[in-house]
């Protein structure tokens, strides 16, 4: 590395902290503000303390004008471009530049001219400052061969130790040698003049102070917030360091040692920083890695709706958010990034606009389909047939909203017409159901009505006249007709009464079981459902008994004829016979749900 290049390496070393503080809010400027800022620092006395900034400005510059200039194409709705990052903005150049462009180039370039003649003006600087130092060094050497009081000598000599010190910076190749052979000539000096003990000593105090208070300004840096200060506060401190005369010898050795070991705390504070920092850096990495899997997921199946495609695009647009909060990385690392989010975001938008595509080829057989169900629901609009026609046209609505996606230009005129059809329709089966609901109150007054009836019904001597009532009763109930739904549980009100009713006449049990059932038939008459499960329940009991029949029949086979087993057949013959007119009360019971 030649001389030159590690010099400005030196010399821009990162600012982390205070450059962060000075570019906070550069990305909030808009992009021709971001112009009129490089102009403004390009005029600061040291083009090195903005050089990062203006490189930052540079990025947010071109990152603001790719998405000025960035086109997205659309299929059907808006889908948007594959992602580029500030990462490949020279295979962006399109053939002529933006205008924006040009500004910023201009300005850059003025920037980068004014840094290179500061370089220039300062090694001329440097080189001159070497000759300088080189000659004081020789002026020292030349006040041994003088012939002339101590005093004059020695004021002699502090002038050209003061120009030491007021002479500016030296090639940094030079530096350590040139400051090696200065305190050398420094050391020869005190020992050729032989100062008397008294002036020694007193230079002696005016240097231990003055170091001293090097060493407290260095011990001060542990406060400093900012690392770049701390630090380049640090290397003048050693440079004035270097500058100053030699203290007693007792004590050159450990004023040394506490300046180096402060130097040292500082420069691991420094370190540390920079590790956590860069550790920082890795978890940023970690988490921008995790979120392009995330969003590489998202198609890992096919996605083959329209609201899906919604619903998993909103998701992207979040993670990318996500990717973007977490901020920049070295320049190194933010490009490998840029270009792992891009292909990944390239890679969903590919899949979303072949769907796209794929669905426009679609939506001339769709459209189709969508005319047929059209065409059925018009069909079907003057209909009266309440429940047939409604669930026909509900199947209609489930058959459009299943057909897919066609463009609206194509199916809004044909949705208009089925919406229209179906509307009719329901609209009128709404009016006739609310007239319907008049009726079902009307029905509820005569129950009611005729419930009142029922409760004042007193059994008679004549069971038969008796029962004919209560069945005249039943018949009247159910002519009356429907009623409010929410209102059924006076049904059950009624048939139970009217068993109440039945048991007040004094009928043998089976007279009294049968009245009671046909009952129950008469209350679940026209409910076909009910029915159907009522006679399912006679008939596995049916089989049940049969079953039983069968197994008594086959145990009674293994008896043998002796006395010792007759109780037990006579047990089991018992359980055969209650089996056998239970079984004759259930297909009697069949027999009527049967009549109804």
């Amino acid at each position: 590395m030649n001389e030159k290049k590690e010099k400005e390496i030196i010399e821009e070393v990162a600012i982390t902290t205070s450059s962060q503080d000075s570019t906070a809010n550069n990305t909030d400027l808009e992009i021709e503000q971001v112009i009129e800022k490089i102009d403004l620092l390009s005029q600061n006395d040291n083009p090195y303390l903005v050089s990062k900034e203006i490189e930052e400005l540079k990025s947010i510059f071109y990152n603001k004008l790719k998405e000025k200039t960035k086109t997205q194409e659309i299929i059907l709705e808006d889908i948007p471009n594959k992602v580029q990052d500030e990462s490949s903005e020279e295979e962006s150049k399109e053939n002529t530049l933006h205008p924006l462009e040009i500004n910023f180039k201009t300005s850059y370039s003025k920037f980068k001219k004014v840094k290179f003649e500061y370089r220039k003006k300062r090694d001329i600087q440097e080189q001159d400052n070497l000759k300088t130092k080189q000659q004081i060094i020789a002026d020292i050497d030349k006040l041994t061969q003088e012939d002339e009081s101590i005093k004059k000598t020695f004021e002699h000599f502090r002038i050209l130790q003061e120009q030491w010190k007021i002479t500016g910076h030296v090639p940094q190749t030079e530096n350590n040698n040139l400051w090696q052979s200065y305190h050398h000539h420094v050391e020869l000096f005190y020992d050729y003049i032989k100062l008397n003990n008294d002036l020694r000593d007193l230079d002696f105090i005016r240097n231990l102070e003055e170091k001293t208070a090097i060493y407290e300004k260095a011990e001060a840096l542990l406060n400093e917030k900012s690392f770049n200060k701390m630090h380049n506060t640090l290397q003048e401190l050693h440079e004035h360091w270097k500058n100053v005369g030699p203290v007693k010898r007792e004590l050159r050795e450990e004023l040394w040692e506490r300046f180096q070991n402060i130097s040292k705390t500082l420069n691991k504070k420094r370190n540390d920083y920079f590790l956590k920092e860069k550790e920082k850096v890795q978890k940023k990495i970690i988490k921008k890695e995790e979120i392009c899997k995330k969003i590489d997921s998202l198609t890992s199946e096919e996605i083959t709706s329209h609201k899906k495609w919604e619903k998993t695009t909103k998701q992207c647009s979040e993670l990318e958010k996500e990717w973007k909060d977490i901020g920049r990385l070295n320049k190194t690392e933010n490009s490998i990034a840029w270009k792992s989010l891009r292909t990944v975001l390239n890679n969903f938008y590919d899949k979303k606009n072949t769907y796209y595509k794929q669905k426009k080829e679609d939506g001339k057989s769709i459209l189709k389909i969508k005319i047929i169900i059209c065409e059925k629901s018009e069909e079907l609009q003057n209909s009266t047939d309440w429940q047939g026609t409604g669930n026909q046209l509900i199947t209609l609505q489930n058959d459009w909203k299943n057909a897919g996606f066609s463009s609206a230009d194509q199916s809004n005129k044909i949705w208009k017409r089925f919406k229209a059809a179906c509307d009719t329709f329901f609209n009128a089966r709404k009016a006739h159901y609310k007239a319907m609901d008049k009726e079902k109150e009307g029905a509820l007054k005569e129950k009611k009505e005729l419930l009142l009836t029922l409760k004042e019904f007193k059994a008679s001597s004549n069971s038969k006249d008796d029962i004919k009532q209560l069945k005249e009763f039943s018949n009247q109930w159910k002519k009356i007709g429907y009623i409010p739904r929410d209102k059924m549980k006076i049904n059950d009100e009624f048939f139970d009464l009217v068993n109440v009713k039945f048991e007040e006449l004094g009928l043998s049990k089976k007279v009294l079981a049968e009245e009671q059932y046909k009952n129950k038939v008469s209350s679940i008459k026209g409910n076909d459902k009910a029915i159907s499960s009522e006679k399912q329940f006679l008939r596995l009991k049916i089989d049940s008994l049969k079953k039983e029949i069968s197994q008594y029949e086959n145990n009674i086979s293994f008896f043998g004829k002796n006395k010792g087993t007759e109780p037990l057949r006579k047990q089991v013959e018992e359980q055969i016979a209650k089996a056998n007119t239970e079984i004759k009360a259930l297909k009697q019971k069949l027999q009527i749900l049967n009549k109804g």
